[in-house]
C-alpha cells in the first residue's frame, strides 16, 4: 500500500469517526440545551404573568384608598346612606366596567350597598377576608373563590357559569358554578381611626380574557391559563379556531403537585395537544390552595425547532464528510507529488550543496521516513541560525500585543521597556498617536493625569522591593475627546529572576469604570426597594400622629375652650409633629445616596438609629406576640467599614427577618453584636418559618426569591454579600424548616479599631 492509499485511508478514518461523534453529541447537547432554556423562559414569563395578574388589583386597591380618604364617603358608610352609596358605585362601574362586584359593608361586615343587588344588610364575608380587613384596619389583596349561590344573590351567576368537559375535552362533566375572585377589601375609618366599613371590589376571572390575551399581545406566542382548582376558568388556549378551552380539566399530575403546595414544571396534554407549561399554585389570604396559574408554549414548536437542528446537523456532517474526501484526496496529491524532490533538497542542504537541482536520486522506499530524516537534520542547523529564537519572539509579541489590557513591563529606574499596541489604540490614558514610540520614556512622566501619578512611583518600587504584586484602584478625570471621569483597575506584578532580585516589573491596566456603575446602580436599585417597603409600613406609623393633631385643630376652632386647654393642644400638636418630623428624618436619611467612603463607624449606634425604621410593622404583629429584641455588646469600639452600604445591609437583614415572621403564630426578631476572635459579629435572628434545605445553597444568587410578587428583587442576600466580601468580611446563614434562621455578618477588625 502506497503512502498516497495511507493518507486518503488515514484522513477518512480520523474525520469521519469525530464527525459522527460531534453530529450526536451536538444533537444531545442542543436539545437538551433547548429544553432548559424553555423551561427559564417559561419561569421569567410565569413571573411576568404574576406582575400582570394583580395589575388590575393594584389599580382597584389605588382607587379605593383614594376614595375611602374622601370625606362624604366616610359621612354616607357613617350614616348607612344606602342609596347615596349605591349611586356612587353605579358612577364607579362606569369608569371601571371590567369591576364586576362592587359592595359597601359596615364594620360588622353587613352590606349597606351593592351594585350587583337592591337588597342590604345581609353579611358580606368572602371567606372571612371582609372581617380581617376590617379588624387588621388594612387594605387587603386576595383571590377568593365565591360559591354559585353567592353569585347568583349578585345576579352574576351567568357570567360565572363554564360548562366543564371530561378528559378527551368533550363537554359532559355538568357545569361549574363557583366563582373565582382577584378581590380587594378597604377599610374606610374616621378621623380618630375607628373603623366605620369598607369598600368592596371584585374582578369575576371565570371567562374573563384580559389577562391571558394581554399577556399574549406582551409576549406572542405565549399561553396562559388560570384555574378554579382543576378546571380552566380563563386561557388564551385554543382546541379549535375561535374556541378557548374553558372548563378543560388540569391533569391529574399536576393537581397533585398543586396541591402539595408544589410547583409544577413538565408536558402536559390539554385538548389532544402537548404544552410545556409552568405552573404555581393560586392561594386565598388563608394561605389555601384554590386553584393555580400557568403559562407554556406548544410542543409542537420545540419538536419543529428540534427536527430542523437535527436536519442542520446531518446535513452539515455529510458536507463535511464530502469535503473530507476531497481535501485528502487533493492534499495527498500535493505532498506525494514533491515528496521525493524535497527529500533530495532536505540532504542536499544539509550537505551545504546551495546548487540544487531537480532529478537526483532518493534514498529509503518510503517518502516520509526519508522527508522526517531531511527535516531533521535542517532543523538542527536552522537552530545554528537563530530561526528558531526569531520566531518565538514574534510569537510573544504577537501575545503581548493582543492582550486586552493596557500593558507595560518596566525597569528598575521605571523606564518603559516593552508595551503593548492596546496602550496606544485603547487605553484611555495612554492613546497616542499611531507610530508613537515610548521605549526608554519614564513611565512616570509618561503618565497624563496628576491624580494617577500621585503616590503610583512609591507603589511600584514597593513591588521591587517585596517582590509582591500589588492592585490598586484609582479615579482620573479624562479630557480627551470631552470631560468624563473613569476609574482604572491596576496590577503590578514583579517578574523574578531567582535570588537576585526583581529586574522588571509588569503594568496591568483596564478601563472599570461601566463594571463599578453597574455595581453602584444594583446598589441603589436595591435600597430603593428596601426604602419602599420601610415606607409602606412607616406610612400608618405617621398617620396616627397627623390624626391626632387634625383632631386637636378642630377642637381649637372652639372659641369656648380656656387658654389652658388651648396650651393643652398646642403642646399636644407639637409634639405630635416631632414625632412625625423624626420618623421622616430617619427615612429620608437612609434613602439618601452616599458614595462610598470607609470611615471608622459605630455599629451599635447604627443599629439603634434604624430600628425605628422598622417598629411598625413590628407593633402590626404585636397582637400574635411578635417583638424586636436587641442585645448590643457594651464597650465595643467603632471599626473601619462605609456605614452607609453597612446599614443597607442591616435594613435587608431585618426586612427578611420580619417578613419571615409575618405568617407565623408567635415570633422573635433578635439583633445582636459582639467580639468573635478578631472579628466583629453582627447576628440576625428569627423563629419563623425558616428556609427549605433545597434552596439554602441558592439564597445569595441574584434574583433568587420565594417571596411573593411586590415583596422583594431578589437582590437583597446578593448585594449584601458583595458588600460585605468587599469589606473584607463574609455572611453566614443557619436555618432549618419550622425553626428560623440566623445569619451572622463578620468584619475585619483592623489595628486601628481597638
Amino acid at each position: 500500500m502506497n503512502i498516497g492509499t495511507k493518507l486518503i485511508l488515514s484522513f477518512l478514518l480520523v474525520t469521519f469517526l469525530p464527525t459522527i461523534l460531534l453530529a450526536f453529541l451536538t444533537t444531545t447537547i442542543i436539545s437538551s440545551s433547548m429544553k432548559d432554556d424553555a423551561q427559564q423562559t417559561l419561569n421569567s414569563d410565569l413571573k411576568a404573568a404574576w406582575l400582570l395578574y394583580y395589575s388590575r388589583a393594584y389599580q382597584m386597591q389605588y382607587g379605593m384608598l383614594q376614595a375611602s380618604t374622601e370625606f362624604y364617603i366616610k359621612n354616607a358608610v357613617k350614616n348607612r346612606d344606602t342609596e347615596f352609596l349605591r349611586g356612587q358605585l353605579k358612577a364607579w362601574k362606569k369608569y371601571r366596567p371590567h369591576v364586576d362586584l362592587w359592595a359597601v359593608v359596615d364594620d360588622k361586615a353587613a352590606a349597606i350597598a351593592s351594585n350587583n343587588t337592591e337588597a342590604y344588610g345581609f353579611q358580606v364575608s368572602i371567606n372571612g377576608l371582609v372581617e380581617k380587613a376590617i379588624g387588621k384596619k388594612e387594605s387587603f389583596i386576595s383571590t377568593e373563590i365565591i360559591p354559585g349561590e353567592v353569585l347568583s344573590e349578585a345576579a352574576l351567576e351567568d357570567e360565572a357559569r363554564i360548562a366543564i368537559a371530561d378528559e378527551a375535552g368533550d363537554v359532559s362533566r355538568g357545569a361549574l358554578r363557583d366563582g373565582m375572585f382577584l378581590t380587594v377589601v378597604t377599610p374606610v375609618t374616621d378621623e380618630s381611626g375607628e373603623v366605620l366599613g369598607a369598600i368592596i371590589t371584585g374582578d369575576l376571572l371565570n371567562n374573563d380574557t384580559y389577562v391571558p390575551d394581554t399577556f399574549a399581545d406582551t409576549i406572542p406566542g405565549t399561553l396562559l391559563s388560570i384555574s378554579l382548582k382543576n378546571v380552566q376558568i380563563s386561557t388564551n388556549v385554543f382546541s379549535e379556531p375561535g374556541v378557548r378551552t374553558f372548563g378543560h380539566l388540569v391533569p391529574p399530575g399536576v393537581l397533585k403537585a398543586i396541591s402539595e403546595k408544589k410547583a409544577f414544571r413538565g408536558e402536559i396534554e390539554i385538548a389532544r395537544k402537548r404544552y410545556i407549561t409552568a405552573f404555581d399554585p393560586i392561594r386565598n389570604h388563608r394561605g389555601e390552595i384554590i386553584g393555580s396559574l400557568s403559562v407554556g408554549i406548544p410542543k409542537e414548536r420545540f419538536v419543529e425547532l428540534e427536527y430542523e437542528n437535527i436536519k442542520a446537523i446531518v446535513s452539515i456532517a455529510l458536507i463535511g464528510l464530502l469535503l473530507a474526501t476531497g481535501v485528502a484526496s487533493f492534499i495527498t496529491y500535493l505532498i506525494t507529488r514533491p515528496i521525493r524532490v524535497l527529500t533530495r533538497k532536505a540532504h542536499l542542504v544539509s550537505a551545504g550543496n546551495l546548487d540544487i537541482g531537480p532529478g537526483l536520486p532518493t534514498e529509503g522506499n518510503d517518502e516520509i521516513s526519508d522527508l522526517a530524516k531531511a527535516f531533521d537534520i535542517m532543523v538542527k542547523n536552522l537552530r545554528e541560525h537563530g530561526a528558531t529564537l526569531s520566531t518565538q519572539k514574534n510569537l510573544i509579541e504577537s501575545i503581548i500585543n493582543s492582550l486586552p489590557y493596557c500593558l507595560y513591563v518596566l525597569d528598575t529606574d521605571l523606564n518603559i521597556v516593552v508595551w503593548n499596541r492596546h496602550s496606544s489604540d485603547v487605553c484611555p490614558i495612554c492613546r497616542s498617536s499611531t507610530g508613537t514610540e515610548f521605549y526608554g520614556v519614564n513611565f512616570i512622566r509618561h503618565l497624563p493625569d496628576i491624580e494617577l501619578k500621585d503616590g503610583i512611583e512609591d507603589v511600584i518600587r514597593g513591588v521591587f522591593q517585596s517582590r509582591e504584586p500589588r492592585s490598586i484602584e484609582r479615579k482620573a478625570t479624562l479630557k480627551d475627546p470631552e470631560p468624563r471621569d473613569v476609574v482604572l483597575r491596576t496590577t503590578i506584578f514583579p517578574i523574578l529572576s531567582g535570588e537576585k532580585g526583581v529586574d522588571y516589573v509588569v503594568w496591568m491596566s483596564e478601563d472599570i469604570t461601566k463594571k463599578k456603575a453597574m455595581e453602584a446602580s444594583v446598589l441603589s436599585s436595591e435600597k430603593l426597594s428596601a426604602i419602599g417597603q420601610l415606607a409602606a409600613g412607616m406610612a400608618h406609623e405617621v398617620n396616627n400622629p397627623l390624626g391626632g393633631i387634625l383632631n386637636c385643630l378642630y377642637n381649637l376652632k372652639n372659641k369656648r375652650l380656656t387658654e389652658e386647654r388651648k396650651d393643652e393642644y398646642l403642646l399636644f400638636m407639637e409634639d405630635g409633629l416631632k414625632r412625625v418630623q423624626n420618623i421622616v428624618r430617619q427615612l429620608l436619611d437612609f434613602s439618601q445616596q452616599h458614595p462610598p467612603e470607609l470611615a471608622l463607624a459605630d455599629i451599635n449606634g447604627m443599629i439603634e438609629g434604624l430600628v425605628p425604621l422598622f417598629l411598625h410593622s413590628v407593633k402590626s404583629m404585636k397582637d400574635r406576640g411578635v417583638r424586636l429584641v436587641k442585645d448590643l455588646g457594651e464597650g465595643l469600639p467603632p471599626i473601619l467599614v462605609d456605614k452607609h452600604q453597612i446599614e443597607q445591609v442591616l435594613v435587608n437583614l431585618l426586612l427578611n427577618a420580619i417578613q419571615a415572621v409575618e405568617g407565623e403564630g408567635e415570633g422573635a426578631i433578635e439583633i445582636s453584636t459582639r467580639f468573635e476572635g478578631s472579628r466583629f459579629m453582627i447576628k440576625v435572628s428569627d423563629n419563623g418559618a425558616g428556609i427549605p434545605p433545597e434552596n439554602l445553597p441558592r439564597i445569595f444568587d441574584p434574583f433568587f426569591t420565594t417571596k411573593g410578587v411586590g415583596k422583594g428583587t431578589g437582590l437583597g442576600l446578593s448585594v449584601s454579600r458583595g458588600i460585605i466580601e468587599r469589606h473584607g468580611g463574609r455572611i453566614e446563614v443557619e436555618s432549618s424548616g419550622g425553626r428560623g434562621t440566623v445569619f451572622k455578618v463578620y468584619l475585619p477588625v483592623t489595628p486601628e479599631n481597638v
